[in-house]
């Protein structure tokens, strides 16, 4: 190794260290945060299961692949790695299509290096019965007419910005906008994203995700409050392509921290902090027609997709342990 491939490899070690210990201080620091509040530990559950069917198709794995119009969600970082201009919609009926899961996104490549998105995530089940029974001493009266139907509806609406930094380093955050319903009441948040994507040497990147990096507070009509509390997405992928089949293959990892108290509810737990593991791999052709697997939190993934000049359609198949399987299309157009 020459002296120069020497030096460049220092560099990028010691800036990758600079970017673990970051994330390290960034994890102390939520960690610190959480002590504060863990009872609304699942007021941002909705804002989990992803967007786009690729991602979800390699078994959630993106944060540090995050490189088309569902950057904004996944690693806000990546939306600098957008060329041009791309929308990307997508649809899922997840557990038996009791549960209703819509996402939009839009991603504007701009001058000087930076980008700009919106993503919108929106999560419902309709059709609640609320019943108000009549009672007497001894007896229960139904009465249909008593019967009301409500719906549970969960939206949140990212706004992003990234730039390059470097030829090497990318950061991005989001201004997130939260706002829920179930029957009469509703409730309205703000919170904030900050993310980061490091090229260590080719083909191989280091990504980070703080979600809810301050903390984000929900205010009920009925004047109680919830808090969403901060997650940290870490991730790792490599790149490369296969001349001999026309192929790239990607391989990805990646683990979300939460300091919650979770514990048995995920993968991993020690004390209040607990994780979740994701493994991804995609296979595409000649930019045409891609084939992907992966593990999310232990249960499989699976999934195909195919592109027609700026065109894309995505499908991904998910399956759980105990509830129906999912089933997500997207459908994306980079111009």
């Amino acid at each position: 190794m020459s002296r120069s491939d020497q030096l460049g490899v220092r560099e990028a070690v010691r800036k990758t260290g600079r970017c673990i210990l970051i994330a390290a201080v960034a994890a102390s620091a939520v960690l610190a945060w959480s002590t504060a509040d863990a009872a609304n530990k699942y007021a941002g559950e909705f804002l989990t299961h992803g967007v786009g069917a690729r991602a979800l198709g390699m078994g959630s794995a993106f944060v540090a692949v995050a490189d088309d119009a569902t950057a904004g969600y996944w690693n806000p970082a990546g939306v600098a790695d957008v060329v041009g201009k791309a929308v990307h919609l997508m649809h899922s009926e997840t557990f038996g299509d009791v549960v209703n899961y819509d996402t939009g996104a839009y991603v504007q490549e701009l001058s000087g290096g930076g980008a700009f998105a919106v993503t919108v995530v929106r999560l419902a089940v309709d059709d609640i019965p609320f019943t108000d029974f009549l009672t007497d001493e001894d007896r229960i009266i139904y009465d249909k007419s008593r019967i009301s139907w409500e719906s549970d509806a969960e939206t949140a609406a990212l706004v992003s910005y990234a730039r390059a930094i470097s030829d090497k380093l990318r950061l991005g955050g989001n201004l997130k906008i939260v706002w829920k319903s179930i029957g009469d009441y509703s409730c309205y948040g703000l919170g904030f994203d900050l993310g980061a994507k490091y090229d260590i040497w080719e083909g191989t990147t280091i990504g980070a995700n703080l979600m809810d990096a301050t903390t984000t507070f929900l205010a009920w009509d009925t004047k109680e409050r919830e808090q969403i509390l901060p997650t940290l997405k870490l991730g790792l992928a490599y790149q490369r392509p296969i001349e001999s089949m026309e192929s790239t293959i990607v391989l990805a990892a990646d683990a979300d921290f939460r300091f919650e108290n979770r514990l048995t509810a995920d993968q991993y737990h020690v004390g209040s902090v607990t994780a979740d593991t994701h493994y991804g791999l995609e296979l595409e052709y000649k930019k045409l027609v891609a084939v992907r697997t992966g593990l999310a939190m232990g249960q499989l993934t699976a999934g195909a997709g195919i592109k027609l000049g700026g065109f894309g359609v995505d499908y991904a198949f998910g399956k759980h342990e105990y509830l129906d399987s999912s089933h997500r299309v997207s459908a994306s157009y980079a111009f």
